[in-house]
């Protein structure tokens, strides 16, 4: 009896001690993370390469035609400068009189080819005392010449307002001074390519076509 005892408390010690924890085994790093590791490359340092300082011997140069150039070149003349006849030094004109002038032929004109007269009236000695205007002598316009023919223009007094006049010329003029005694007028003739008349309807849209005349000056008193 007494032997069943000792062997019933030895089993009972036995059943209510907790088993040893067992020791825990080293893990190793997970295989995903040792794949997805790169190493870093080592950079390699720039190295810059300088331009070539002379072209290819292929290279195709640039066609002369291209280049633009700053070059002022004068527009051409068909035609000669006319060569004036009359009025010469010493005429004398006044206002009141009407004024013919008369120049030599530079040759056959086409239609739209006329002679133009520019004509002024000065104060003597006073800077920027002159005013003038151009006038188309639109009944030679197209003349068949020959070279050296007699043609004629006339500028009428000023109380022709229909017709080509110094009127207005005259006006401005002594606008500038009033005391004026004595003027000078002024005249030159050059060929011109007539485009019709200008947005004034009074003056033309012209075109030189030859270089100016030399300049007669005369007397005038106003």
């Amino acid at each position: 009896m007494k032997c069943w005892l000792i062997f019933l408390a030895l089993l009972s010690v036995t059943a209510c001690s907790s088993p040893p924890t067992p020791t825990p085994t080293p893990t190793s790093p997970p295989a995903t993370l040792i794949a997805t590791v790169v190493p870093i490359p080592t950079l390699l340092p720039t190295v810059t390469i300088p331009a070539p300082t002379q072209p290819p011997a292929s290279a195709t140069p640039e066609p002369t035609a291209t280049r633009r150039t700053t070059t002022n070149v004068q527009p051409p003349t068909r035609f000669n400068a006319p060569a004036l006849l009359a009025p010469q030094p010493p005429t004398l004109f006044k206002d009141g009189n009407d004024i013919k002038f008369t120049y030599a032929a530079v040759g056959k004109l086409e239609p739209n080819q006329c002679y133009l007269l520019h004509v002024e009236l000065a104060v003597p000695n006073l800077e920027k005392g002159n005013r003038g205007d151009d006038f188309l002598d639109t009944a030679n316009c197209g003349d068949p010449g020959p070279t050296g023919k007699e043609l004629s223009f006339v500028l009428y007094r000023g109380k022709f307002t229909n017709s080509p006049n110094y009127g207005t010329i005259l006006a401005q003029t002594l606008a500038l001074a009033p005391e004026a005694r004595q003027l000078k007028l002024t005249w030159l003739v050059r060929v011109v390519q007539n485009n019709g008349r200008a947005a004034d309807g009074v003056h033309y849209r012209t075109v030189p076509l030859s270089p100016n005349s030399p300049v007669i000056e005369l007397e005038f008193q106003p």
